[in-house]
């Protein structure tokens, strides 16, 4: 089983002062560690994800 599936990753969604945000979370064995991410950021992480993806493919 991945560190995913264990729920060592994770993005929940949070109303801050009326605005949506998202924290994603990170915990090994050694601790945990917070990011929040604004919508624009998330786009920014999805678009670098998707690239990186891409690349893969193309190298199989």
């Amino acid at each position: 089983m991945s560190w995913m599936d264990d729920g060592g990753f994770d993005i929940k969604t949070f109303t801050r002062n009326g605005v949506t945000m998202a924290r994603m979370s990170f915990r090994t064995s050694t601790g945990s560690f917070y990011v929040t991410l604004s919508k624009t950021e998330v786009q920014r992480v999805r678009r670098e994800c998707n690239r990186i993806l891409k690349e893969m493919e193309e190298t199989k």
